[in-house]
């Protein structure tokens, strides 16, 4: 196997670039699925992440997370809330990308609607509780495709298939599973089954809850946007672990996953000057 490509600025300059004539809709439409009444605030990141870099957020999620997501609504257009399952399977053609997992428990509903959403072939991120279903309910893995990103840490990828992370353990499951997998750590691990990454851009504030949330967004909304999967995840653990260098030398490592999601815009807007020479 040859030696992994070191993930940097690059990957995030070879993501597609907006035409300008291009209107509301063409630069992505993302369905994202997650949330429940323990685990609001991963929807939340999720969401806050995703509407920087796609056009619109159709988002579906448990009962009780609905007046939370409705107040996000009423600040930003980018938001359609669906109600039920039907309502989700009726958007989904509209659809350029689902995220699927953040904060989701692990109930029989989930795991029929991961199954439906697989099923469709539609770009997919699979995060935190879609893994957990991924790995009790072993019927769901052939439904994986080349266009889904699997996003486990350590642990869940040791829980999924049984053996501790490393470049070999990933590229070979990459391969044997037919998607991508970013597996999270000190240093990211990203394979495809044939290409080879790793990122160490990181800081060690990034170690605090939510930052795997407002990863899953960003990668499912550059899918949205229609770039390839796997240049999707290697450029969104890269940005990510920039965000949290640059809050570092304000902040030290006394920052939130909600900092982390307001310095994206502002990181990916640093590489872009830092290409054309404007500052």
């Amino acid at each position: 196997m040859s030696a992994a490509a070191q993930c940097s600025k690059k990957d995030w300059l070879l993501l597609r670039r907006h035409d300008k004539n291009s209107k509301k809709g063409d630069n992505g439409r993302l369905l994202i699925c997650a949330g429940s009444a323990q685990y609001h605030g991963s929807l939340i990141l999720a969401i806050k992440a995703a509407v920087r870099f796609c056009d619109l957020v159709y988002v579906y999620c448990d009962g009780e997370n609905r007046p939370l997501v409705a107040s996000l609504k009423a600040a930003t257009p980018n938001i359609i809330i669906l109600t039920s399952t039907r309502a989700s399977s009726t958007f989904l053609p509209r659809i350029d990308a689902v995220l699927t997992g953040p904060g989701w428990v692990e109930s029989a509903e989930n795991q029929r609607l991961l199954a439906r959403l697989l099923k469709s072939g539609k770009p997919m991120v699979l995060d935190a509780g879609a893994l957990g279903i991924l790995a009790k309910k072993k019927s769901i893995r052939p439904l994986l495709h080349s266009a889904c990103i699997l996003t486990p840490h350590r642990g869940e990828f040791e829980r999924l298939f049984g053996f501790s992370a490393s470049a070999g353990t990933v590229m070979a499951e990459a391969k044997k599973t037919n998607a991508v997998i970013l597996c999270k750590g000190s240093i990211d691990l990203i394979s495809d089954g044939r290409r080879m990454a790793s990122n160490t851009t990181h800081h060690v504030g990034m170690t605090k809850g939510g930052s795997g949330d407002a990863l899953a967004g960003l990668s499912a909304a550059l899918m949205a946007d229609h770039n390839d999967p796997f240049e999707s995840a290697c450029a969104s653990a890269y940005l990510l672990g920039r965000c949290g260098l640059r809050l570092s030398r304000r902040m030290g490592a006394h920052y939130s996953s909600s900092d982390l999601v307001d310095e994206l815009p502002l990181a990916a807007l640093e590489i872009e000057k830092e290409e054309t020479g404007e500052f």
